[in-house]
């Protein structure tokens, strides 16, 4: 096997993609003119913040203004925690979750309470999975201001029922719940929960972005769905000269091409498949079921220093976690096809010498 397959480094660390957005994406970057680089969004003089928002609105049948647009997810979960958690008010977070939900309450004074996911499978593959029961009973205990729920969740790759989602809901109508999809699409596309949900849960957020799934991450363009109670989350957000116009565009255009994204996504399916078969078979590793673009990983401790070298002199890089709640585990992100197979196959290779 040719050790320097890639003479670049294979980011499979980020949760990128490797694929990139639709080909009709780059066709429009040829075309960009004055309009869309020397001017200023025209979208206010019609009574709409931007053709993006207008588009998703009409599409879910919501009303303009109930669509935030954001500097991806990142960036409506910051202004929602700074504009209405107050000093010394909670926010329940995953324990098993992205490192900014640890870190985003304290900037404004807050703390955070935290829910564990439990450990299950989903037929035959092992998976972390919500404990609904548990997460009433904390949310009962300590009364947060606001709730965050990922799904699906990074680096554990989990998602939450629709069904549990609105049990949860309905018990927690005094604070404001954000559900953070921005992994939305990989596992489901489901969006027949959406409208119900906001117009019966006033205090309701959910979350999505073009950097995942339409891998336009580096547009860093999001939107959100908000219920009718956070009109001053919506004003807050709003920009009155509006918002990347390229951005924008690239955005609509790949929101439109369902046949390329479903055909990459359906790639991605299959790689996933070839991984869980795969890890199963190495002693110590216990790949966890995924609903995202990326895979959670365990395997033996005591090989992580080593193989993280031996994967970064074949120019790959996966991301070793070590936090509170991770310490043998791996997230590796779905590259493609090729990208895939050369890492299996580098593992293997990583331990068949580990063995002489």
């Amino acid at each position: 096997m040719n050790n320097l397959k890639y003479k670049t480094i294979q980011y499979l660390d980020r949760n990128e993609s490797q694929y990139g957005p639709t080909p009709k994406c780059f066709e429009y970057l040829k075309t960009v003119g004055i309009e869309e680089l020397a001017w200023y969004s025209r979208d206010f003089s019609r009574g709409v913040k931007s053709k993006l928002s207008e588009r998703i609105a009409k599409d879910f049948g919501f009303k303009e203004n109930q669509i935030i647009i954001s500097y991806g997810s990142e960036d409506i979960l910051k202004q929602l925690i700074h504009r209405y958690l107050a000093r010394g008010e909670k926010v329940l977070i995953p324990k098993e979750a992205w490192w900014y939900y640890k870190k985003v309450a304290y900037e404004v004074g807050g703390f955070n309470v935290e829910y564990p996911m439990k450990k299950g499978k989903i037929g035959k593959i092992d998976s972390y999975l919500y404990d609904l029961d548990k997460l009433i009973k904390i949310y009962d205990r300590e009364k947060p201001r606001i709730v965050i729920i990922a799904s699906p969740n990074n680096p554990t790759g989990n998602m939450i029922s629709k069904e549990e989602l609105g049990k949860f809901l309905d018990v927690c109508r005094g604070a404001i719940v954000m559900i953070d999809e921005a992994y939305w699409g990989f596992g489901s596309k489901d969006n027949s929960y959406v409208k119900p949900y906001i117009d019966e849960f006033p205090n309701l957020i959910i979350c999505r972005t073009f950097s995942k799934y339409f891998a336009l991450a580096g547009t860093r363009m999001g939107f959100s769905f908000a219920g009718n109670n956070l009109e001053e989350l919506k004003g807050y957000t709003t920009r009155y000269l509006g918002y990347n116009l390229v951005s924008e565009n690239l955005s609509l255009i790949a929101y439109d091409d369902n046949k390329y994204y479903e055909k990459v996504t359906g790639m991605m399916q299959e790689d996933k498949e070839y991984f869980y078969k795969e890890f199963n078979k190495m002693k110590g590793f216990t790949p966890y079921k995924s609903f995202a673009n990326f895979m959670l990983v365990d395997m033996p401790a005591g090989i992580r220093k080593d193989l993280d070298k031996f994967l970064k002199e074949r120019n790959l890089l996966i991301k070793f976690l070590d936090e509170e709640a991770f310490k043998t585990e791996t997230r590796i992100t779905l590259g493609t096809r090729e990208q895939n197979y050369y890492l299996i196959d580098s593992i293997k290779e990583f331990l068949k010498k580990a063995k002489h």
